[in-house]
């Protein structure tokens, strides 16, 4: 029994850590947990240890260690011994793998707080929607025909709100980030404000507002840096006169104006809402 265990279980702990990370890969999980640059790793490393697992496997083993009357590790010589190693190191993770949430709950969502102004987020380095760059003229003194003069080139010229993405019904496709971030930057503010915009969010309500005129709710994605340790909530507010009856959680799809008060001293981001109807979560449930 003892020689047993000490042959297979290395080859058995490499091949369940294997099936764990492939298993994450394939199925698509690992998108809660990671940022799409990292995913590749997964896969790199669940192939990795299932070759090692094969080497235990094909390879002949000196199974004496643990095995020898003399061996210091009493628990270990015996075959429930060896039963609770093989239990206490596989099957927590084999469980936490099999049944743990495959997204953040409105538990986790309210404990690591919500932005909804732009607060805790770096501003952007780039701005996000740019027109194609014009190409770089050539070293040497080349004919004005082959390079398009300037003036030439100036009635084409397009805004930067010309390159946002639409619905067929003319509406902008937003994500929470473009109008925390338009919040906060004037430049950017101006392709989005008074515009009309459709916006995919999970439904959560909004403490904040009290009374009885219009309502709100945050419509709330996960923003995730590098993995699901960092990963947290931002959130445009959305102004409806009936909130939807929906649970909580819920991912729903909102057409409205976007507007950016001062609130409190501070510019924020709110979707007039003309339209929320229960929506399909979006393939990637991050933002990045």
């Amino acid at each position: 029994m003892s020689k047993l265990f000490a042959r297979w279980f290395p080859c058995a702990t490499l091949a369940t850590w294997s099936g764990i990370l492939l298993y994450f890969y394939f199925s698509g999980r690992v998108s809660a947990l990671l940022a799409p640059p990292f995913r590749p790793y997964v896969l790199v490393a669940g192939i990795v240890l299932a070759l090692m697992a094969a080497v235990f496997l094909l390879t002949p083993a000196d199974a004496s260690c643990c095995s020898a009357a003399d061996c210091g590790h009493s628990l270990a010589r015996m075959p429930i011994g060896k039963l609770l190693t093989f239990g206490v190191l596989l099957l927590p993770i084999t469980v936490s793998a099999t049944f743990s949430p495959a997204s953040f709950g409105r538990t986790a969502i309210e404990n690591r707080g919500i932005d909804t102004d732009g607060s805790t987020l770096q501003p952007r380095k780039t701005a996000a929607f740019a027109p194609p760059e014009m190409p770089l003229p050539t070293k040497d003194d080349a004919p004005s025909s082959a390079q398009p003069p300037a003036v030439a080139a100036a009635p084409e010229a397009k805004n930067a709100s010309d390159y946002l993405q639409r619905t067929p019904e003319g509406f902008i496709v937003v994500e929470v980030l473009d109008l925390l971030y338009a919040a906060q930057d004037g430049e950017l503010r101006k392709d989005f404000e008074n515009k009309k915009v459709e916006l995919v969010g999970q439904l959560m309500p909004d403490k904040g507002v009290n009374g009885t005129g219009p309502k709100r709710f945050k419509a709330v994605r996960m923003f995730m840096t590098c993995c699901a340790a960092d990963a947290r909530p931002v959130a445009t507010l959305v102004e409806t006169d009936n909130l939807p009856d929906l649970p909580e959680m819920t991912w729903v799809k909102v057409v409205g104006t976007s507007t950016f008060p001062l609130e409190n001293g501070r510019r924020t981001a709110v979707l007039k809402s003309e339209r929320i109807e229960q929506a399909t979560p979006p393939d990637e449930s991050m933002l990045y």
